[in-house]
């Protein structure tokens, strides 16, 4: 069983079809629809940060890193015309909902040190300090 969805990607990045999840995803290359789920434990990997040298998603639940290749290979088939897409998504019945919506995609951001927290910069004296 497949599904065939037409999407205009200006409007939409978020495919949700039934309890499965996908995002356009753009990254060095034409967009790719791809899944919306961790293969570690099922984060959303729209929320996830690309990885400093741009070559890994950061899982935003455990950290776990998925290669953009490999993303990429597993990409779900999709024709496009400007920015008109067609889509086929798999094992998805012919009665299941299908809901297309525009979301911020963390994913398509550029790539952050995912490694080192952010230190806030720091004006003036050090809380508690006292001048003399």
């Amino acid at each position: 069983m497949q599904r065939v969805v037409m999407m205009d990607l200006r409007e939409h990045n978020l495919v949700l079809a039934g309890h499965d999840r996908f995002f356009v995803f753009r990254s060095g290359g034409p967009p790719q629809l791809v899944r919306d789920s961790c293969p570690h434990r099922g984060g959303p990997l729209s929320l996830a940060r690309l990885t400093p040298d741009g070559r890994r998603l950061a899982c935003p639940w455990h950290g776990t890193k998925i290669g953009v290749a490999a993303l990429r290979r597993t990409a779900i088939p999709m024709v496009r015309c400007g920015d008109e897409a067609t889509v086929v998504l798999p094992d998805v019945p012919p009665d299941t909902p299908v809901t297309l919506i525009r979301r911020r995609i963390l994913a398509n951001l550029p790539p952050v040190d995912c490694e080192q927290p952010a230190v806030p910069e720091q004006r003036g004296a050090p809380v508690g300090a006292h001048s003399a």
